[in-house]
């Protein structure tokens, strides 16, 4: 029974966004717009509808699957109550402050995946335009959910629902998988990694409901996404510069052009 629920966690975690990551989402590019660089490559998908719909599937689920634990008895099987008891018994003793620093790990390797100069989708600038919309659409969410959803977490504290750990770790994950996905599957495998265990130290931890964890990780993914699919790559674009020797009446000097 215990393996049976932790597979159960997995796989709305981990294993629909591993199948997403290495062949769903690209079925949707028809067409595909390469900005030439040192290291970037920029894919604007054709068709945008499709996008947001399979964008929206896995978030979707992760968010149903966290509701629905919230639905059943306390003593069912599918109870938030009865999944955190058994994964407290199971990993008893196992309690760590990984957690704090694995849900920026995904992130962190983005970036130095770029200063190594591995071939990405977004270059640096608008790399860290696409984060910063990301965490604060993420946070918004987050925070506002907190603030009027009256819920404690296991150890009794507040503010339990979401898990803003969680959110945090698959919004990291989500855009390593996006920057590099074409680039290695494994990359992105690794980052869902690191955000599911994320959220299983969050219950192991005592501090949040795999309700929570579920929908912050539903929350992380489609916060990523919606920046992706509505950012516009307005910047580092290269503009090209003429100067010219000009020869006025009175004297003469340099004129200089700028094409946008």
């Amino acid at each position: 029974m215990k393996k049976k629920l932790l597979i159960f966690i997995l796989v709305c975690i981990l294993i629909p966004h591993i199948l997403h990551s290495q062949g769903l989402n690209l079925k949707g590019f028809t067409k595909s717009l390469t900005v030439k660089s040192d290291a970037s490559i920029k894919i604007i998908p054709e068709n945008t509808e499709i996008h947001w719909i399979k964008g929206a599937i896995v978030p979707a689920a992760l968010v149903i699957a966290g509701t629905i634990t919230l639905l059943p008895e306390s003593h069912c099987l599918l109870s938030k109550y009865t999944i955190h008891d058994k994964v407290l018994e199971t990993f008893s003793g196992g309690g760590s402050h990984l957690d704090n620093y694995m849900q920026f790990a995904p992130l962190g390797a983005v970036f130095a995946l770029k200063v190594a100069g591995v071939k990405s989708r977004s270059d640096l600038i608008n790399q860290i335009a696409i984060t910063a919309k990301a965490e604060l659409l993420m946070g918004i969410v987050v925070e506002g959910m907190k603030y009027g959803i009256s819920s404690n977490r296991p150890d009794g504290s507040s503010k339990s629902m979401p898990s803003g750990h969680t959110a945090q770790a698959f919004v990291s994950a989500t855009i390593l998988d996006m920057e590099y996905r074409n680039t290695s599957p494994w990359i992105s495998v690794a980052g869902y990694a690191a955000a599911t265990a994320t959220g299983m130290y969050r219950m192991i931890n005592n501090k949040h409901w795999v309700s929570d964890v579920l929908i912050g990780a539903g929350i992380g993914i489609f916060s990523t996404k919606a920046v992706y699919y509505t950012h516009h790559y307005c910047w580092g674009k290269k503009r090209n510069i003429v100067i010219l020797p000009t020869i006025l009446k009175n004297g003469g000097g340099l004129s200089l052009a700028m094409v946008l």
